[in-house]
């Protein structure tokens, strides 16, 4: 496979290619880079091109820049690359791919849920998942709970909300946190 064109550039990052790797599309991109847009994107969707702004379904590596398997650093973006191409497949394939990922999609879930940026977007579909577990529950013989079944609903819905707003809070925190350490870092740094 021909590799970048050697005149271009990387356009999220804007410097030389540093582990390319080509769209569906027909971009290429730095392997970390394009993989970062995915993830500070909807890990769940396919991501999309930051040049055309087409959805791609597979990345291609460049084969000679991941012959170094004992880098660390290419073997992490290899594995994620794969991950990706395995993730958006395409048919029955793709689907049970899917379903071996669910820890790595709940994982990015909750970390997207403990971003105060990104966490007010996530409660639709936190509240859609809960209503569906509720109506599981409805229609299922089992009692777990003491409850109404009739109030079944509002006890998911209710759980849910509480369940985002305590994540909500827990990234809060963390980002606030992360503030006061980088300022402490930055006013120690200034007292040497």
């Amino acid at each position: 496979m021909e590799g970048p064109p050697e005149d271009d550039c990387c356009a999220v990052c804007h410097g030389p290619f540093n582990l390319p790797c080509r769209t569906s599309c027909s971009h290429w991109f730095c392997g970390d880079c394009i993989l970062r847009v995915w993830i500070y994107g909807d890990t769940l969707k396919r991501c999309r091109c930051p040049i055309c702004c087409c959805y791609f379904s597979s990345l291609t590596p460049l084969e000679a820049s991941f012959d170094i398997l004992h880098d660390p650093e290419a073997t992490r973006i290899m594995g994620t690359v794969q991950r990706y191409n395995r993730v958006h497949a395409a048919g029955i394939k793709g689907l049970v791919q899917k379903m071996l990922a669910l820890p790595f999609f709940i994982w990015m879930t909750l970390q997207d849920l403990m971003d105060p940026d990104k966490s007010s977007s996530l409660l639709f579909r936190v509240r859609i998942f809960a209503l569906l577990l509720g109506t599981i529950y409805l229609v299922s013989p089992i009692e777990i709970t003491a409850i109404d079944k009739s109030n079944a609903l509002n006890l998911f819905e209710c759980g849910a909300f509480a369940f985002v707003t305590l994540m909500h809070i827990i990234g809060l925190y963390r980002s606030g946190r992360l503030a006061r350490n980088r300022n402490r870092w930055i006013f120690d740094r200034h007292d040497d």
